[in-house]
């Protein structure tokens, strides 16, 4: 890094900082995305019969998982924000906003 280059805000952790706030808005409501569906089907309301209990557990496979995995979306970025400099040189800055 250049003597005379100040450093400037990281680009990367504020790109982060927006995709975690972003996210964490999301989060419950992807979570939730396939229960109304697993909810009718376990109802029998719309659908009966063995093949309508074998494609409920399905989706309520699927809606777990879901589940699960939208769970480590915010440990996963915060993690990233932990890693990254408060401030990076102005090159460095650069290079980032470029897509290097």
């Amino acid at each position: 890094m250049a003597e005379s280059e100040a450093n400037v805000p990281n680009p990367r952790k504020a790109d982060l900082q927006k995709l975690r706030n972003d996210l964490a808005k999301e989060v419950e409501s992807l979570g939730k995305s396939l229960k109304g569906a697993a909810e009718d089907l376990g109802g029998d309301k719309v659908w009966v019969g063995r093949n309508a209990r074998a494609w409920r557990r399905e989706l309520d496979g699927r809606h777990r998982r879901l589940g699960e995995q939208v769970g480590k979306l915010l440990p996963i970025v915060d993690a990233a924000l932990r890693g990254e400099p408060e401030k990076v040189s102005a090159a460095e800055a650069r290079a980032y906003e470029r897509g290097a």
